[in-house]
């Protein structure tokens, strides 16, 4: 079995992360915004169909994960997926756009279960994706630059979301912002759809589990609740997404209501309205930046010192921008840039060692569940992005929130809280949470040698 990696695999793996990126932060940068000030529901009804779909979503993981590891054809049990699900991706996230004209109750109902329909689809080919990663290769310093190389095509989907959606919006609407977001939709759904064939053609699966009698679903399942590493490195996605859903939700809110006025931003003078756009872009371009350094601060300081190192230091970041005045933007924009930096490589991190509990798992028990671990770790990010997302919109009904209107001094307040210190005190909590993991880079490589040597 050849463990070479070529180029052209590493690049196509990374634009199926690209493709995912392409909703999934639209979603999560303009998801809040859209379904209270542009389609017309309650940030409550929000905050509510965001918590159910992204749980339901979440729920399904383990479901995915088992039906990818028994999954065989002559394509692999991942890769297929990438073929099979493109276009009900792009199908169903383009729905999730459509404004019907219909009543507020109708509207909630449209929302919920179009919402749900693509989480559910978004789940079917992101999580056998991420399962392609611990097939691809069995060495962990590979898998970690296939990590590296997945989210440069996650940050800089972010990025292009970051640069495009905005303009992308005003342009393709003419000032109709319900007609612009689903036209800009629509052709995020053809360039998805376009790079998972991308992803699919372009991929191998090199991995195969050992040949032993099948494990049933109970076995797996209970050999996944023994397995210390992927509880804890499950617990600690958790709370880093909680914070990082939130943070983001919060952004065209703070701008829009508590910096309000048009202010310089490093020279350039900008309206509020118009910062929220760039300050995306500086937050994914870092971000970015960040996990080009991935592999180096990996092999520099080990893989669990890093993470939690880096995660407490992005998470001050986020508090410190508490006291940043509202007319103090280019501050605002350079704390933020320094704690995307620091957050850059944390995904790419996490997933090489999930990949890692995997192997641990299979080491340990003799029967590997790749699908069901990543399965975990989709599990984390979801239920994360679900809880803050939600939480975003339960905390604006709280602080007494109002569409298009001024808000009062105690909503933007709380509105500040949920952009700098709610994040931080989840990101801190998850750092503290990796204290408890178990698998040194020492204990890695013994598994990963004893493993090449069974095979």
């Amino acid at each position: 079995m050849s463990d070479k990696i070529r180029l052209t695999e590493k690049l196509g793996f990374a634009g199926g992360d690209f493709a995912c990126a392409l909703f999934f932060l639209l979603f999560s940068f303009y998801g809040l915004y859209f379904y209270t000030d542009v389609f017309g529901i309650s940030a409550a009804a929000v905050g509510t169909i965001f918590l159910v779909a992204r749980l339901w979503d979440a729920i399904n993981d383990p479901i995915m994960g088992i039906i990818a590891d028994r999954t065989r054809t002559r394509w692999g049990r991942f890769r297929p997926y990438l073929l099979w699900m493109a276009i009900p991706f792009a199908g169903t996230g383009v729905f999730c756009f459509v404004v019907p004209d219909w009543s507020m109750g109708a509207k909630v109902a449209y929302a919920a279960i179009t919402y749900t329909l693509f989480s559910m689809v978004y789940t079917a080919v992101n999580l056998p994706y991420s399962g392609l990663m611990g097939v691809i290769s069995p060495n962990s310093a590979q898998r970690t630059e296939l990590a590296q190389f997945r989210f440069m095509g996650s940050y800089s989907g972010s990025l292009f979301i970051a640069l495009a959606v905005t303009p992308l919006v005003s342009v393709l609407g003419g000032g109709n912002e319900q007609r612009g977001y689903l036209l800009t939709a629509s052709l995020f759904a053809v360039v998805a759809a376009t790079l998972f064939l991308i992803t699919f053609l372009t991929t191998r699966e090199r991995l195969q589990p050992i040949e032993r009698e099948s494990s049933q679903v109970l076995t797996d399942l209970k050999d996944l609740a023994a397995n210390r590493a992927v509880l804890v490195l499950f617990v600690s996605s958790l709370l880093f997404f909680i914070g990082i859903a939130l943070h983001l939700a919060t952004v065209p809110f703070y701008f829009k209501y508590y910096v309000r006025d048009s202010y310089s931003l490093f020279g350039w003078t900008l309206s509020a309205e118009n910062m929220i756009g760039p300050y995306f872009t500086v937050s994914s371009l870092f971000l970015l930046f960040g996990v080009f350094a991935t592999g180096r601060i990996a092999r520099r300081f080990g893989k669990i010192r890093a993470y939690i190192s880096l995660l407490t230091m992005a998470s001050l970041a986020w508090a410190a921008q508490y006291f940043v005045p509202a007319a103090s933007v280019s501050t605002l924009f350079a704390i933020e840039a320094v704690g995307a930096l620091l957050a850059g490589p944390l995904d790419a991190i996490a997933f090489a060692m999930f990949a890692d509990a995997a192997d641990h798992s299979e080491w340990k028990t003799g029967r590997r569940a790749t699908g069901l671990v990543m399965a975990v770790a989709s599990f984390g990010r979801k239920a994360g992005w679900a809880v803050g997302g939600a939480l975003g919109g339960f905390m604006l009904a709280w602080y007494g929130y109002m569409p298009n209107e001024a808000q009062s001094p105690e909503t933007i307040d709380g509105i500040r809280l949920m952009l700098t210190w709610v994040p931080a005190v989840a990101g801190l909590l998850g750092g503290a949470v990796l204290l408890f993991y178990p698998l040194s880079e020492r204990k890695v490589r013994e598994i990963s040698l004893a493993l090449q040597a069974s095979r």
